[in-house]
């Protein structure tokens, strides 16, 4: 059963970054013709696909599928989700390090934070 929502949204994010279908197909490592049938088709592709076209669009699974209306890519949303997929990609060390920079920078937000978790 195709998915409408899926085949709108994904032509209209790739028309948004003027990519070709061949673009977006070298990106995400399928042929032109894969790309096709999902916008044309509504197939979804496999969910390490969807979720590599999710990222890097920017926007949620959710939102592609159409269980969600909301693309979450408004600038902020597009920033924190940028932050986020960066910061994932730091190992344990790394991700310390930026923890103690932020709490460094941001002291009122992260001791407003350690304020929370003291009565839970």
């Amino acid at each position: 059963m195709p998915n409408t929502y899926f085949q709108k949204r994904l032509r209209e994010l790739r028309i948004g970054k003027r990519l070709t279908m061949q673009e977006l197909a070298d990106k995400m490592d399928v042929t032109k013709s894969r790309v096709n049938m999902w916008e044309n088709n509504g197939t979804v592709p496999r969910m390490n696909v969807l979720i590599k076209l999710a990222n890097y669009f920017g926007v949620t699974t959710d939102y592609l599928l159409g269980n969600d209306d909301t693309s979450g890519i408004s600038p902020q949303n597009q920033k924190l989700n940028l932050l986020q997929r960066n910061l994932g990609k730091l190992n344990a060390e790394e991700l310390e390090k930026a923890e103690g920079m932020l709490r460094a920078v941001f002291t009122d937000i992260f001791d407003s934070e350690d304020d929370e978790n003291d009565y839970i």
